[in-house]
């Protein structure tokens, strides 16, 4: 066996030379593939203008394609991207240059580089390429330490921390036994991670989205890789983060499994994936459903996902994270064995899911804390210590109370998906008198907002065949306003369409506008009844509201640039807007909808009759031998034929005209015909079978 151990490799480099003759094979063509792409680039002598991140994991390709074949024309050409890196000045481009990600992309991959290849290298070289390691490390700790407090530096839920800190790590342990103030990085490091690790969501959710998700909560697994493999300090043992996020993170994807649901900032529809950090958790965790997943991409994603994806460098770079993270011994499972419900507390993330198809009904629903419960609380908990702004909420939205619909291969309800001018009017919400959130229209409208301005998820129950979640979001919205409720209810029956409830409350009198942003304007079939067709999916929207009110469409793009480093690059978005507003202004409404959803290729089999009685307003739905009736009353008390109820909200269910299941919620009387379905009682909601 080989004696020497090499940084971040964590196998015995001599079994991973036998290893890549079978075992990984795949894996090994994935990275000699990659290198010969290398080969054809033309790398500029002068910085270029734009992100240099793929030259630090270009670097880190080419070095272990070396290191594992020791074939002298991968050396070569590790040096000529080494290198080329090494005689700019200057890492970065624009904004925070030597302190931000193109530098710490550079230094990560070219401190592995240098400890890999350092006994090929001329003395020379060796000493021009370990000065401008320390050269460019000393100058990102130098900031670290400078603007601790404010900006990255400590700013432990946002990927610009993880990313420096882990470039300054590497070269920390590169340099340790070359370098008195290598300790130093290292140290820093650690404790830097000790608190992100800590303060990271249990679920394993992320308010960044998913694209940011993809590219830097990444590095929480390198840093955690490097740290184990280093220290044998193990915060996959400790951290329910990196435990469990991977679940975030499938749950968050399209049916399709290539598309994404795109809370957050998101450049693209298509940005997502990391099969290396999949391969990973399947590792660490024996996780088979993540086995099963990164196996997927690598076979079915890899070239789409790199060449329509807005985020560079993109999914091919990371070959040799795949070959180096990959467990031969787990084995894969398919996600059959899951729930098609699911509710990420800490976020406040509720995703509802028909099947694991390619082509089921996708729902997702968001209200919570700006960056997350944990997040918020713990951050305010630093401020209250340290003075700290330590919430880097700018990949935030004010999206509480939105969703996104994909459905049968197509999106039906849609977000903007990313934005440095965020408004609440570009998210499927309620905005009042045309206003949002306070702050609006800047990147980061988080930074001053009070401790108390939060939204959440007040109700969740899913059980029986019905879920039925609650989002309160009111704080959220400018004081003026004088808003004292928008909750949103949603409900769901597994029957293919989703009951929407928005009750709006303020001091003042308002117009209210009931927001929906889809990629396709809708048609018009009748009064109040709309219907959206997209390629293979088609959706009809039931509208009642309670007071009398206007249909309107517009056209709505949001156009962003993508990085400060590349000003010229960005990013629009084209949605097609229906905007409902009461033509009256009043303190109180509320909005009813159903989005009902189906196959373009069949014909809408749902009967869908609007109720108006006394007191309440719903819907009766009709689909074959099945009936649902929903309604709902704003003073609680509800009679429509042989139904009682003392209640708020209620769906009944039928079966050939037999009552099998209630759902009521703020409910103290229930009767039906003779039967007493529950009485006395003061339960928030209850789900009961008949």
């Amino acid at each position: 066996m080989n004696e020497k151990k090499y940084l971040f490799i964590s196998q015995d480099i001599d079994v991973l030379r036998e290893e890549i003759k079978n075992v990984r094979k795949p894996f090994f063509k994935r990275l000699y593939d990659m290198c010969r792409l290398y080969s054809t680039e033309q790398l500029p002598e002068v910085h270029p203008p734009k992100s240099t991140t793929f030259m630090g994991i270009a670097s880190v390709n080419l070095s272990l394609a070396y290191l594992l074949t020791k074939q002298k024309h991968y050396l070569e050409e590790a040096k000529r991207w080494i290198f080329t890196a090494v005689n700019y000045p200057h890492w970065g481009n624009a904004h925070l240059v030597d302190v931000d990600l193109s530098a710490s992309w550079l230094l990560f991959g070219l401190s592995l580089s240098y400890d890999w290849l350092k006994d090929g290298l001329s003395e020379e070289e060796k000493v021009l390429f370990k000065e401008k390691l320390i050269l460019q490390a000393e100058r990102m700790y130098e900031f670290k330490i400078n603007t601790e407090g404010e900006g990255w530096s400590t700013a432990y839920w946002q990927n610009h921390n993880w990313i420096n800190l882990n470039g300054l790590a590497t070269a920390g342990y590169a340099l340790k036994e070359e370098y008195e103030n290598a300790q130093l990085w290292i140290d820093n490091a650690k404790e830097n991670f000790e608190i992100v690790y800590n303060g990271m969501a249990d679920d394993g959710s992320d308010y960044e989205g998913v694209v940011y998700w993809r590219y830097g909560a990444m590095w929480l697994f390198v840093y955690a890789h490097l740290l184990k493999d280093t220290e044998n300090i193990d915060y996959f043992k400790s951290c329910g983060f990196l435990k469990n996020t991977f679940y975030y993170r499938l749950y968050q994807a399209a049916p399709n499994l290539e598309e994404i649901i795109n809370f957050g900032d998101c450049h693209d529809r298509r940005s997502g994936h990391s099969s290396a950090v999949y391969y990973k958790v399947a590792s660490e965790y024996g996780n088979e459903h993540a086995q099963f997943l990164a196996n997927d991409v690598r076979n079915n994603y890899l070239f789409r996902e790199q060449y329509e994806s807005g985020v560079k460098p993109g999914i091919l770079p990371e070959a040799a994270l795949e070959l180096l993270w990959f467990n031969p011994e787990v084995q894969e499972k398919n996600f059959e064995d899951l729930p098609l419900v699911k509710h990420f507390e800490d976020l406040g993330l509720v995703v509802v899911r028909s099947s694991w198809e390619k082509d089921a009904i996708h729902f997702s629903f968001k209200s919570g804390h700006p960056g997350g419960k944990k997040q918020w609380k713990q951050s305010w908990d630093m401020f209250r210590e340290k003075g700290w702004k330590t919430r880097g909420l700018s990949h935030q939205h004010p999206d509480n109370n939105s969703f996104i619909l994909h459905a049968f291969d197509a999106y039906l309800a849609v977000d903007e998906g990313y934005n440095r001018t965020v408004k609440a009017s570009e998210h499927n919400v309620v905005t009042i008198d045309g206003k949002g959130y306070t702050n609006e229209g800047g990147n980061n409208i988080w930074k001053e907002t009070p401790k108390d301005v939060v939204a959440e998820i007040e109700t969740f129950k899913s059980e029986k065949g019905i879920t039925y979640f609650v989002g309160e979001a009111h704080k959220m919205y400018d004081p003026s306003l004088q808003l004292t409720r928008f909750a949103r209810n949603v409900i769901y029956t597994e029957k293919g369409y989703f009951i929407i409830l928005d009750e709006l409350m303020s001091d003042l009198e308002h117009t209210y506008t009931w927001n929906m942003h889809s990629d396709t304007f809708p048609n018009k079939i009748k009064d109040n009844v709309f219907e959206y067709e997209n390629g293979p999916a088609k959706m009809r929207l039931y509208s009642i509201e309670s007071d009398e009110c206007s249909y309107n469409f517009k056209n709505t793009n949001v156009r962003a640039v993508m990085t400060t480093q590349e000003p010229d690059k960005f990013r629009e978005t084209r949605m097609k807007t229906m905007v409902i507003e009461n033509k009256v202004k009043s303190k109180d409404t509320y909005f009813l909808n159903i989005l009902s959803t189906r196959s373009a290729f069949d014909d809408e089999g749902r009967k869908v009759k609007e109720i108006n009685v006394d007191g309440a307003r719903g819907f009766v739905i009709e689909d074959n031998s099945e009936k649902e009736i929903f309604l709902f009353s704003k003073s609680g008390k509800i009679e429509f034929e042989d139904i009682k109820v003392h209640a708020k909200i209620v769906l009944l269910q039928y079966k050939n005209e037999k009552l099998i299941k209630v759902m009521a919620s703020d409910c103290t009387q229930f009767t039906c015909g003779e039967i007493k379905i529950f009485e006395n009682s003061y339960p928030l909601t209850i789900i009961q079978e008949v």
